[in-house]
């Protein structure tokens, strides 16, 4: 294998998926290593003892057809002698600057001696230097001088490893004679063949349930092999379509590919069983396998990127994409149907012009441009986008409804009993395109935006599942958007109205149309899974903190698509979802409309702030996405709205015994949390002083009652607190009690507190003895006592309706409202119960009664 000599090092670059072009020695005085002073006080830096600068080839390198995209690199390297310490720049490269300040490192492996890629240990720098974005990380040369080190920007995965799988499953599975139904039915055929010869492979998975003698239609300009028969069609059998690798330099799509891929071959999985019972998966592992092996990032060999020519692909320009698109509409329909190009007047009369026009895309145009700030802005009468779902399929824009053209009605939403989708008329089940995703962290999915209710709760439903069955999948970062539809690319301008997502939902109608993004990195949380139907229900599932992403990670995602399809159709045996909080697929679809309703997505994009109800951190401010938001002022509640607004709390609590005005938490947080209901819980963010002036003013009010208090033998004042109990309108807090009014007592024996509630039917009782103090005290120790609701007077029958409850239904709860002296701080303070309030006497009551009629 030759390769490039530079200072008696040899580099690599003539194999598959590999892109290095240049190599150039820096000198020692020439290189961008920081020597330390002698006066620092950090640690010397190594100086190595080598230096490289690297270019890399960008896509279509060498031909008219070049272009910008410099991100991907591949190479190897062999050191003339071994344990040589070598520093590597790689120059002009894409900004990916965000990527690597979030931990992002190459990965490397060693042959022979560690086969295995591993990310670098030593942690990459980077710097743009008029404006040259280089990447520069250090390694040292293995022991074995016959080794050869290679470097790659993520875990590679090439057209020669693809082939290498794909043979070795040929012959597991294709000599293999069925015994059962239940057996594995494979079949692999080439689609057809790239611009520069290489197999468009097409793998057919399912099992023999249903099979029938009849085979598939051979299609138009597909499956060139005349000898190899098409497979055999299926009685009752959704299609799952999965593709892979239309942009050559997102590798994570083909690990997730083949994690789905082995999960189907799974012959004793109970799961992967019923998945080959139900659905034929067509599987396309690589749409642009030119790009893979030229070692492109995102276009094939004509500098095409083939994820935006879905709406009016080419057979002699875009073989694959072609192939796939008409598989997509045969499996639609059942027959292969004559594929109508839409087109606008003015594209019919130019068919050479690929510009948008403005007489009919102003909107399109408009929300091609528009930016985050423009999108968040008032002016909100343009709508984002068009509402057609059928337009142009060459411009992308929208077109008058006429015969002339033809119309894709949507998928029809049918639920039987079991929650069961399968029932629909598409012959197509599902539709998905496996991507890798550079600055967005996390798993996530992008979707179809459906004004319809019930179209977008099902659109939700397959991502929503996801993050229930898988660690890594971030259901807060999915968007289903109908902006993510139409955007056009700032490098070359093209729509995403012709991607495979958007322009198989233009040509099918169906609802499950996704792309499925995965970071080459990490992600930005971990999700606690709910133990299956067949584990403990107390056990959860859950990692400490994100992991970086490894094609081990990936594979396990494909592995979970297969679980969340199952829990679509209820037919998932070892599901997650009735250990989770929504206990079936009824209450998932019930959330997800109330969340669509609501107005919870905003604009059906999930945001993580939104849709916990537990308490967290807020965000005030800002989005969690880092978009900045308009400050509001803050909401300024009057007593009897946050009275209503609030649940009821235990009385207990010292600042519940405070004027609710005074005590009035700051809604300037909450407010972000838009379903978050207020809860006295809010209080904490209250200072200290606020509480404690609060608490001087109620004592000192109820020192000068009991001031006025004339000593007869029994004398009662009164301090009414302004306290709303209304019962919440909810038929949850049954079980509260409310307080209506603090009575405080004073006579010969000492002081008396006694607090009455309110139960639901309105019934005025006493908790019987809340508080008692030496009447020698002058210190206002109050000691509160409140019954559990057991010991309510409406459930239990057997008492007397002023009776207290036992000590194990009570607890007791010392508060103390005066400020604390040098003196009394430390001073104990004795607790006597009294009796019961009935006990103390029928004169009193009376007396108490009349005070209350005056």
């Amino acid at each position: 294998m030759d390769g490039i000599q530079c200072s008696q090092f040899t580099f690599y670059n003539d194999f598959d998926s590999a892109n290095l072009s240049r190599v150039e020695f820096v000198s020692h005085s020439e290189s961008a290593v920081v020597k330390p002073s002698s006066r620092s006080k950090v640690s010397a830096v190594e100086i190595p003892d080598a230096e490289f600068n690297l270019w890399t080839k960008p896509d279509c390198y060498g031909t008219e057809f070049e272009n910008g995209n410099r991100t991907w690199f591949y190479f190897g390297i062999k050191a003339p002698r071994p344990g040589l310490l070598v520093r590597l720049n790689l120059v002009d490269l894409n900004r990916q600057g965000k990527m690597y300040s979030q931990g992002m490192a190459p990965v490397y492996k060693i042959i022979p001696g560690r086969p295995k890629w591993e990310r670098i240990q030593d942690k990459p720098i980077y710097n743009t230097n008029e404006d040259i974005f280089t990447l520069s990380f250090k390694f040292r040369a293995p022991e074995n001088p016959e080794s050869c080190t290679y470097f790659a920007f993520t875990y590679p995965f090439s057209y020669s490893d693809l082939q290498k799988m794909l043979t070795n499953i040929d012959t597991k599975y294709i000599s293999i004679q069925p015994i059962a139904e239940d057996d594995i039915y494979y079949v692999r055929e080439t689609a057809c063949l790239s611009l520069e010869g290489r197999n468009i492979d097409l793998i057919t998975l399912t099992s023999y349930h249903g099979i029938t003698m009849e085979r598939e239609d051979r299609l138009k300009n597909l499956f060139p092999s005349k000898n190899v028969p098409r497979p055999h069609k299926f009685i009752g059998k959704k299609v799952i379509f999965i593709s892979a690798r239309v942009h050559p330099g997102e590798t994570p799509s083909s690990f997730v590919f083949n994690g789905v891929l082995n999960f189907l071959l799974s012959r004793d999985d109970l799961q992967a069983q019923i998945l080959r019972k139900h659905y034929v998966f067509k599987l396309i592992p690589f749409l642009n396998p030119d790009g893979v092996a030229n070692g492109h990032y995102r276009t094939d060999t004509r500098g095409v990127n083939l994820n935006r020519v879905y709406l009016n692909p080419s057979f002699t320009e875009h073989p694959s994409v072609y192939a796939a698109r008409s598989l997509i509409r045969y499996h639609r329909f059942g027959f292969e149907k004559e594929d109508k190009i839409p087109k606008c007047e003015m594209c019919e009369k130019n068919p050479n012009s690929n510009q948008a026009h403005t007489c009919e895309t102003d909107n399109v145009n408009k929300l091609s441009n528009m930016t985050l700030n423009e999108e968040c802005g008032e002016n909100n009468s343009v709508h984002w986008c068009t509402k057609w779902h059928n337009f142009c399929r060459q411009c992308g824009c929208k077109l008058t409804h006429t015969e002339s053209k033809e119309e894709v009605n949507f998928e029809t939403v049918t639920v039987d009993h079991h929650g069961d989708v399968n029932s629909n008329e598409s012959g197509l089940f599902l539709y998905l395109d496996l991507h890798g995703h550079a600055s967005k962290k996390g798993i996530f999915m992008y979707g179809n935006h459906f004004d319809d209710l019930e179209r977008r709760v099902e659109c939700m439903l397959l991502p929503k599942l996801m993050g229930l069955n898988d660690h890594h999948f971030h259901f807060q970062g999915c968007n289903f958007t109908e902006r993510n539809m139409y955007l056009r690319d700032k490098r070359d301008g093209m729509s995403r109205a012709g991607s495979g997502r958007v322009a198989v939902l233009s040509c099918t109608g169906i609802i499950r149309s996704y792309t499925l993004e995965c970071n080459y990195n990490t992600g930005r949380l971990v999700n606690v899974l709910p133990p299956t139907v067949k584990e403990a229900s107390g056990k959860v599932h859950t990692l400490p903190v994100p992991p970086k992403y490894t094609p081990q990670l990936f594979e396990e995602v494909g592995k979970s698509l297969g679980a969340s399809i199952l829990d679509l159709t209820g037919h998932n045996p070892f599901s997650r979802l009735p250990n989770s909080e929504f206990h079936n697929l009824s209450g998932l679809r019930d959330w997800l409309r109330n969340s669509c309703s609501t107005n919870n997505f905003g604009d059906s994009r999930p945001k993580l702030s939104r849709m916990r109800v537990s308490s967290g951190s807020h965000t005030q401010g800002k989005t969690r996405s880092g978009v900045a938001q308009r400050s509001r002022p803050p909401i300024r509640k009057s007593v009897k709205q946050l009275n209503k607004s609030r649940t009821s709390v235990p009385v207990e609590r010292k600042e519940n015994l405070v004027h609710p005005v005074l005590s009035q938490p700051s809604c300037s947080k909450s407010s972000v949390r838009l379903n978050r209901p207020f809860k006295a819980k809010s209080r904490k963010e209250l200072s200290l002083k606020t509480k404690n002036a609060a608490t001087d003013k109620l004592v000192k009010h109820s020192s000068v009652k009991s001031k006025k208090v004339v000593p007869t033998p029994l004398a009662t004042q009164k301090t009414k607190l302004d306290h709303n109990t209304q019962t919440p309108e909810n038929g949850n807090e049954d079980d509260d009690l409310h307080l209506r009014e603090i009575c405080f007592i004073k006579n010969q024996e000492g002081k008396t507190m006694i607090a009455k509630y309110k139960n639901k039917e309105s019934e005025e009782f006493d908790d019987s003895l809340v508080v008692s103090w030496d009447a020698p005290t002058s210190k206002a120790t109050v000691f509160t006592h409140k019954s559990r609701i057991l010991s309510a007077p409406h459930l239990i029958h057997n008492k007397s309706p002023s009776e207290p409850g036992t000590s194990k239904q009570g607890m007791f709860r010392i508060h103390n409202f005066a400020k604390n002296t040098l003196k009394s701080k430390f001073k104990k303070q004795t607790l006597r119960r009294l009796v019961s309030a009935t006990e103390l006497g029928k004169p009193e009551r009376k007396k108490k009664k009349k005070s209350r009629i005056k």
